[in-house]
């Protein structure tokens, strides 16, 4: 057993020393150093987008001891990702790995660089589960926890497989007291958006609402218990537009029933901007359907 050991010990400490140059120290914030992954050799950066204040001049310390400074490309703070472009090029990338399902138990590493060296801790998936709306409203294709406590420079760092292989970038600001990681594949999604546009499109209607409950022959008619009151109509909003009503119940987005407002988030991703929105709503006892073309909302 204890030769055994031993290999899995080489084995990890190999699998840091060949990761560790694709993170950076990101000096995101006054006295708080963060961490970053090499996306690109040209020198674009992923970090966390609630580690990093400013948008222009942002040192960056690579593994070899050079600093080069870098400007924020584009930030989504629905998953908490940044995108960085620095004057640097021969960038380490790390190896992803976008095909593996992680499990429950499975081994991973921390790698961090809140200093001029990596810094890396043992720990396992703690929680993994499907698709996943996160506090703020973002999309993730998965949801990755692991044991591993959120010290300082742990946002913004690397999430390594015990093959070596990077999961994700890890990140505390998801859930309060929580080591969370952004998975390759979602990563992907959106560090190519906001290269792109700067931004991930989120889809707006320009309504407030609040769940509620509906009455018993209405449950028994419709077969379900709550639904949605709209509460405010933005002027010339999309829902104002499409002749939505302060006090109407939004009932079915598609053929989604709207239970709660987490139940309208899926007709409000980005591939939706644009596009028309089918609502069944309840205005005055009677069921009405309206269409509506979804906006996008603007971020700051």
């Amino acid at each position: 057993m204890g030769a055994s050991f031993m290999e899995l010990s080489e084995e990890l400490a190999a699998a840091v020393e060949s990761a560790a140059p694709g993170v950076v120290r990101v000096e995101g914030r006054r006295r708080s150093a963060s961490s970053g992954v090499a996306w690109s050799q040209d020198g674009v950066v992923v970090a966390s987008h609630h580690a990093v204040d400013a948008e222009e001049g942002v040192p960056i310390g690579l593994h070899d001891g050079r600093t080069a400074s870098a400007r924020v490309v584009g930030r989504d703070p629905g998953t908490d990702l940044a995108v960085l472009r620095a004057e640097a090029t021969g960038l380490a990338v790390p190896r992803w790995d976008e095909a593996r399902a992680p499990r429950v138990g499975h081994l991973v590493v921390g790698l961090s660089r809140p200093g001029r060296s990596a810094r890396a801790r043992l720990g396992i998936l703690s929680a993994v589960a499907g698709e996943w709306r996160t506090p703020a409203g973002g999309r993730l294709e998965s949801y990755l926890e692991t044991d591993i406590d959120p010290h300082p420079g742990f946002s913004g760092g690397l999430l390594l497989g015990a093959d070596g292989k990077a999961l994700g970038v890890t990140t505390a600001g998801l859930v309060r007291g929580a080591g969370m990681a952004v998975s390759a594949g979602s990563l992907r999604r959106v560090v190519e958006a906001l290269l792109t546009r700067g931004r991930v499109r989120r889809g707006w209607l320009g309504i407030g609402t609040q769940p509620v409950a509906l009455g018993a022959d209405l449950r028994a008619r419709l077969g379900q218990a709550t639904a949605l009151l709209v509460l405010s109509v933005q002027p010339e909003s999309p829902a104002a537009r499409a002749g939505l009503l302060l006090g109407d119940v939004l009932l079915r987005a598609g053929e989604e029933r709207l239970t709660g407002p987490a139940a309208l988030l899926p007709a409000l991703d980005e591939d939706r901007v644009g596009r028309e929105l089918a609502l069944r709503i309840l205005r005055a006892g009677e069921e009405r359907d309206l269409a509506i073309v979804v906006g996008e909302r603007e971020t700051a």
